[in-house]
């Protein structure tokens, strides 16, 4: 009973506190409970104003994606001079293309027999004009043999600077004669060791 008279005054004290949009005016006290002196008035209470409905309106459709034509890099239109194609029959195919800038590309494929089974062979050549003005051409075989390329352009291994050395010579000379010139190779135990001793 007594909690539930302190949770009644509780209740009474945190009312006069409600702030007025929940649609209950506070009653003004009276002057018995109160340190000021006011006129004693009736206490008035105001009928509960309905709370304003929220509004709702049709949801806005998403933007719909528009299309346009792409647009063309900044710069001038290189032109396509010469665009032949031959489309694979049976394996073959060729084709060269040259634009308006300089560069052009022939290729042009056939299938051979090979031990694999059948691989296509290719040859072509591409040229272009370098930033510094030079004109770079290369030449190409591709088949059962890899990518063989030719250019002035690719890069040479240099020669070796220097005469390999004599001891070095002797060293090459002996691992090819092998065991029976008095080199041997290292023979590993079949077994590890379970003891390990001094080196001899």
């Amino acid at each position: 009973m007594k909690t539930f008279v302190f949770v009644a005054v509780i209740s009474v004290c945190l009312a006069d506190r409600l702030p007025s949009h929940f649609g209950y005016a506070s009653p003004q006290p009276s002057s018995a409970f109160s340190h000021r002196s006011r006129p004693a008035s009736r206490p008035s209470f105001s009928a509960p104003t309905p709370a304003s409905r929220p509004s709702f309106s049709a949801p806005r459709p998403a933007p719909q994606p528009t299309y346009s034509a792409p647009r063309s890099a900044p710069g001038p239109v290189v032109p396509i001079l010469v665009d032949d194609r031959v489309h694979p029959d049976a394996g073959a195919y060729s084709f060269n293309v040259e634009t308006g800038d300089g560069i052009s590309r022939q290729e042009s494929g056939s299938p051979i027999p090979a031990k694999e089974g059948p691989v296509t062979a290719m040859s072509g050549a591409y040229s272009f004009t370098l930033p510094d003005g030079q004109l770079f051409e290369l030449r190409f075989v591709a088949d059962e043999n890899g990518f063989q390329p030719q250019s002035a352009f690719l890069p040479v291994a240099p020669a070796f600077p220097h005469p390999i050395p004599a001891h070095a010579l002797r060293q090459i000379e002996r691992a090819r004669q092998g065991p029976s010139q008095g080199y041997s190779a290292p023979t590993r135990p079949s077994r590890p060791s379970n003891s390990y001793g001094f080196p001899q």
